[in-house]
């Protein structure tokens, strides 16, 4: 069963504000609040990385692994169509995802130049955080392709284990995490296509949910020290980190996977559907958030913001710090603020379109943007 293109829209945070306004009514709340969870624990991964040596920590980083990144990328293509790439998608992708990689980048460019007196500019290595609208990009325009297949998501699955064994793929240009990421953007566009959508709403099913995180929560205590970090940002080769060397780099890769996708799959079952206060209106923010708080923390790490965290109350305090920085960056007063940068609208360097041809009056060809002109469309 197809989701309804009024719906499927909603994920699209880059449409004008009359679209917007007209919408509000029709989002769906079960996906702006698994926006906004997934986006605070961005912030939370992101703000307690450096601690992985205290145990509370440690924990919570491998624990929530699976509801940051690899749940936020489900959210991508969940929201993502198959259809042709027209001149209006084109226009969209390159206004919600290209340029908010360049400005959002030199954003972070002017940071570090204040910070440390150096220019740093990004073109083949994401800035932090950055490498999603790089391999977001990558996976829209590919997507029409991978739908023709029988089997996108076994053969992405055998991509992601396969290229860890070339040298070529790392960080640059995000190529080895567009590759080892994609399993899980086909995940979440199969759903979106309908596939599962009776599992995850059957009552049986959420009960088997809380199992799994359950589970979760005690494995990922009793093998905190044992799961290498790099396992789970997969942006480099297979290293020597992994048991029995890199020949065995695509069992270790596969059981993460699996298990990142059985465990989005249990969080998306038990995130609430309807309405919650406050949350549901901050996950409208979900892209903010994601986009803007590397350059919050980078100022707070910059002058020492993690010093102070040893005992347990302190690794708490800053837990809920990270969360309140995610409720503010979320929040409508930030979100306009920032908007030109996260959902710049640039008409002038677009083509117009022809207006579509109405039966019995002639074809009008398209004014210029702010002339009176006509332009002439081939």
């Amino acid at each position: 069963m197809a989701v309804p293109e009024a719906q499927r829209r909603q994920g699209r945070e880059g449409d004008h504000p009359q679209a917007r306004k007209g919408r509000a009514a029709s989002r769906d709340p079960h996906w702006d609040n698994v926006r906004f969870l997934s986006g605070a624990l961005v912030v939370v991964g992101h703000t307690i990385e450096s601690l992985s040596e205290l145990n509370g920590l440690r924990w919570l980083y491998v624990a929530s692994w699976a509801l940051r990144v690899p749940v936020f990328v489900m959210v991508a293509g969940y929201f993502s169509s198959a259809g042709p790439l027209d001149a209006r998608e084109v226009r969209r992708l390159t206004e919600s995802i290209a340029l908010p990689y360049l400005l959002v980048g030199l954003l972070h460019t002017l940071q570090l130049r204040w910070l440390y007196g150096d220019w740093t500019f990004f073109a083949g290595e994401p800035p932090w955080a950055m490498w999603f609208l790089l391999s977001l990009l990558a996976w829209r325009v590919a997507l029409p392709y991978l739908a023709a297949l029988r089997y996108p998501l076994l053969l992405s699955v055998a991509a992601a284990l396969a290229v860890g064994y070339f040298e070529e793929f790392g960080s640059a240009f995000s190529a080895s995490r567009t590759v080892t990421f994609l399993p899980f953007f086909l995940l979440g566009w199969k759903l979106g296509q309908g596939t599962g959508r009776g599992l995850l709403r059957a009552r049986w099913t959420a009960p088997a949910a809380a199992g799994v995180l359950a589970a979760t929560c005690a494995a990922t205590w009793v093998f905190r020290h044992d799961v290498h970090l790099t396992w789970l940002s997969m942006r480099e080769p297979y290293g020597d980190e992994v048991p029995y060397g890199p020949v065995a780099g695509w069992a270790v890769r596969g059981a993460v996977l699996a298990c990142g996708m059985v465990i989005a799959l249990a969080f998306l079952r038990l995130v609430p559907r309807t309405h919650l206060p406050v949350l549901t209106a901050l996950g409208a923010g979900g892209l903010t958030i994601y986009l803007m708080h590397p350059l919050v923390l980078r100022l707070f790490l910059f002058h020492g913001g993690t010093d102070w965290v040893r005992s347990w109350y302190e690794q708490i305090a800053l837990v809920l710090l990270a969360v309140a920085l995610a409720a503010v960056l979320g929040a409508p007063p930030v979100r306009r603020l920032v908007r030109p940068v996260v959902h710049p609208r640039l008409p002038w360097l677009f083509r117009p379109r022809p207006q579509p041809a109405v039966p019995g009056q002639p074809v009008r060809p398209p004014k210029e943007p702010g002339t009176g002109r006509v332009t002439f469309v081939p």
